[in-house]
């Protein structure tokens, strides 16, 4: 189904990825997606422009499976209805970050904007790829839905909707080849009609250029959400595993996690600030 699901991810748009929708019955499990979806996309209008903190934890595998130290970095982000408008590093494990780590840390922001920005090109395929935040946003018309029952999540009762792919899809670059090949489990929060988490893995494995350049062989995301102002539902946690081989010969095993808390209108902020 997003975060990342556009880029933040991203993979922050996870639950926006259908527009409009009428009234949805719970039996039909197409106009209840599209309701949750058109829901999540209204709160992300009517907030604006939010700042929130985001914690990204990033975790090397070794061939046998072994966890390498983690990396922790914290940041204070900045998005609006477009994405993220800014992003500032301010701490590398548990301590302040340097004025270096900083500057890096922008270098690659810009580079990933820039990257972006080559719209179905090699270059933006492999970043979104490597970094491990696949755009889910782009899912509708590729996925099919199930209705399998109900479940309470979080002491909330909860639809739990099953998506796979539409067969006879035609993938004409390497973002088609993994998006029509996402599949997972949807839980739809019954009162609300909101997007509460979503469980998605890579159904066959994806190879760039033959796998000299990428041989994605596994990708597995899990995606939370919470309301975190009122009427806007937010992520508050997703986690990304990637195994794959670089360049035909580099193995990697991949683990992301992000945290997101703290999250604020910015108007109401600079409004306060102002009255002080």
């Amino acid at each position: 189904m997003a975060p990342g699901l556009g880029r933040a991810a991203v993979l922050g748009a996870a639950c926006a990825l259908l527009l409009g929708a009428g009234p949805a019955r719970a039996w039909d499990v197409n106009a209840l997606v599209l309701e949750a979806a058109a829901r999540q996309r209204e709160g992300e209008l009517r907030a604006g422009r939010i700042t929130l903190e985001r914690v990204e934890v990033e975790t090397e595998l070794d061939g046998e499976g072994r966890r390498k130290k983690p990396e922790r970095r914290r940041y204070t982000v900045v998005m609006d209805k477009r994405g993220v408008v800014s992003r500032d590093l301010l701490e590398v494990d548990d301590r302040e970050a340097t004025e270096e780590e900083k500057a890096k840390s922008s270098r690659e922001d810009e580079k990933r904007r820039l990257a972006s920005l080559e719209a179905n090109g090699a270059r933006s395929d492999e970043e979104e790829l490597m970094s491990g935040r696949v755009p889910l946003l782009d899912l509708l018309h590729r996925l099919q839905f199930q209705l399998v029952g109900e479940e309470l999540l979080d002491g909330r009762p909860t639809h739990v909707v099953t998506f796979s792919p539409k067969p006879g899809l035609v993938s004409k670059t390497i973002r088609d080849r993994v998006l029509n090949a996402f599949a997972g489990t949807t839980w739809i929060d019954v009162a609300d009609q909101q997007v509460r988490k979503i469980d998605g893995h890579l159904t066959v494995p994806v190879k760039v250029l033959g796998g000299a350049l990428l041989d994605l062989r596994g990708v597995r995301l899990v995606y939370e959400t919470r309301e975190v102002l009122p009427g806007t539902w937010a992520p508050c946690r997703e986690e990304i595993g990637i195994t794959a081989t670089a360049g035909m010969f580099l193995g990697f095993r991949r683990e992301i996690r992000f945290e997101f808390s703290n999250y604020r209108n910015t108007r109401s902020e600079v409004a306060l600030n102002a009255a002080r």
